[in-house]
């Protein structure tokens, strides 16, 4: 499903190690004409050139990501003056999230919002945030990335994926377990549980340390995995538990709440770079709106969404201790710290900073 709307471009932090591409931006055309009597000023200059932008995602319609891209579209067009045109595509439309992470590295897209895992091909730092109990609560994860730690992270994917660059921070949900037979009420339950990921190396080396038998499966295949038995369950957020209906297969709810999602606004850095300063600035601003607007709509529309699938659907929703899960993941942060360099930061978002 397409819906083409107009949006304007805004500024986001420049970052080191990119590489540039001269783009087409907007100018002016003037002219003047002599006379015998002087000088005399010619045609108006001629409009700005429109830029036209794609973005996509994997979610419904009526997912927070795509109320927020709504606001991002308005929001950029104003502060632009209608110079930027973009297209949004969600339900999949582009393919998986791992296709779209690629294209916008590739430039064949320009912006997508996705799980940063599927990305992991090519940039294993985007697996930092798929670490289990990273994150002590939702106002400590809004001060990591909306601090220093979370501008270093942007530098980082800058420098070492090789065409992309993050705008902003979207996300918010807890995850949890569901099941398709019965509820996974303790880590026992976990022991040989088939459990649908994406296919991230980390996530699957956390849930195997569990015990639990990883299924990679992409997003928009998920649920007839569920339904034909493919998997006994998956690990998801409440937003999109509901839009996408996973709970009709899997109504048994496991309460981990193991990961508080970061799910980053990409960009292509060519495209980025091609950009005027005006279009930046505007561009940073519609996003910083955007952001807060996708930011808290995903945390109404997740209450909404446990309160409706409990009391309208059925679900039911099962307590477990987290402690057994927290103690066997341990040994993953050293190790991923170690292969990523990324173990500074680690210590610094577990310290609270």
């Amino acid at each position: 499903m397409k819906k083409l709307i107009c949006v304007g471009m805004a500024c986001v932090l420049f970052l080191t190690g990119c590489g540039t591409n001269g783009g087409t931006s907007g100018g002016t055309v003037a002219a003047t004409q002599a006379t015998a009597g002087g000088q005399k000023s010619g045609e108006a200059a001629a409009p700005a050139e429109k830029i036209t932008l794609k973005i996509g995602n994997s979610q419904a319609d009526s997912h927070p990501w795509n109320v927020a891209i709504e606001v991002l579209v308005q929001k950029a067009s104003e502060y632009s003056d209608g110079q930027i045109e973009i297209i949004n595509y969600p339900n999949a439309t582009l393919g998986a999230e791992d296709a779209m992470l690629e294209s916008v590295r590739e430039g064949s897209l320009d912006l997508c919002v996705v799980d940063p895992t599927v990305g992991t091909t090519f940039c294993k730092e985007l697996e930092l945030f798929a670490l289990p109990f990273l994150f002590k609560d939702y106002d400590h994860w809004k001060r990591v990335l909306d601090g220093e730690i979370g501008e270093t992270y942007k530098s980082r994917i800058a420098a070492n994926s090789g065409g992309i660059m993050i705008l902003d921070y979207w996300g918010g949900s807890s995850r949890n377990v569901l099941a398709v037979k019965k509820p996974v009420e303790d880590i026992e339950d976990l022991q040989g549980f088939k459990l649908r990921l994406a296919p991230s190396e980390l996530k699957f080396k956390v849930w195997e340390a569990v015990g639990a038998l990883p299924v990679a499966i992409a997003f928009g295949e998920t649920y007839s995995a569920l339904a034909s038995g493919l998997c006994d369950g998956m690990e998801n957020e409440m937003p999109s538990i509901l839009s996408s209906k996973f709970y009709e297969p899997a109504p048994y709810f496991t309460m981990t709440g193991h990961e508080i999602t970061v799910r980053p606004l990409f960009m292509n850095q060519n495209k980025y770079e091609s950009l005027s300063p005006e279009l930046k600035e505007a561009l940073q601003k519609a996003i910083d709106e955007a952001t807060d607007v996708a930011r808290q709509k995903e945390l109404e529309f997740g209450q909404e969404a446990e309160k409706q699938m409990v009391e309208q659907f059925g679900v039911t929703e099962t307590e477990i201790d987290k402690a057994p899960i927290m103690e066997r993941t341990k040994p993953i942060f050293k190790e991923f710290g170690e292969s990523t360099g990324l173990t500074d930061l680690i210590e610094k978002i577990q310290s609270g900073e």
